[in-house]
């Protein structure tokens, strides 16, 4: 044996306790273990607001926090149809909240991030596929990957009587007045004012809601 493969056989040697321990058997029943624990909490908390007459699909998922009960507040009446994801964050710097009022309706597939507040006025509808979120990925240095280098976010506020078409996107720090209603599809950057009607991409002003001014326009 050549004093080489004496060297490679010794690293081998020396890497075997590594490799042994960097993905021991238990790993493959850690994750199965914390997903059972996840939906434990899901059920006891959908259990909570049944009692508020809330309606809310068995298939909801809820990610980050660990004990997210206490940054999520339901009023009564809300309806989440199936397969609605929530972000509660859990980084250091987050300061997660989300609060919906009476009659809030999210449609199927709806994402709400949460990690600056993010509020939902009462019998506001919420779009199939929309996505509210409060976070971005911070990206100033090119030398470290952007998913390492944390979020900055700014919170959301949805007025009251809101309807937001499906596919909807609503980014950080954007406040959506009372009475307005976004076309589906819509990417909204700013503010939009109360009882007024926005869509495109990026949203811009289409027009003013009133009983004179009705047109043919499709919401979704």
């Amino acid at each position: 044996m050549t004093p080489m493969d004496l060297k490679r056989l010794l690293e081998t040697l020396a890497a075997l306790p590594y490799k042994a321990t960097f993905r021991p058997p238990l790993v493959y029943l850690r994750e199965p273990f914390f997903q059972w624990q996840n939906q434990i909490r899901i059920r006891q908390w959908l259990y909570q607001v049944r009692q508020q007459d809330c309606k809310i699909h068995p298939s909801i998922e809820i990610r980050g926090q660990k004990d997210f009960a206490p940054f999520i507040h339901l009023e009564d009446h809300c309806i989440f149809e199936k397969d609605c994801l929530i972000w509660i964050a859990d980084e250091a710097e987050a300061n997660p909240e989300l609060m919906l009022g009476n009659n809030v309706y999210l449609g199927r597939n709806v994402y709400l991030g949460v990690y600056q507040p993010l509020t939902i006025g009462q019998n506001s509808l919420i779009g199939a596929y929309s996505y509210l979120i409060t976070a971005n990925h911070r990206f100033e240095n090119p030398d470290i990957p952007i998913r390492l280098q944390g979020y900055t976010g700014a919170s959301i506020q949805i007025g009251q009587d809101v309807w937001l078409g499906c596919h909807v996107v609503i980014l950080p720090g954007v406040t959506v007045g009372d009475g307005a209603v976004i076309a589906a599809g819509a990417v909204v950057n700013k503010n939009v004012p109360a009882y007024e009607v926005w869509g495109g991409v990026p949203a811009r002003k289409l027009r003013e809601r009133s009983v004179s001014n009705q047109s043919s326009l499709s919401i979704g």
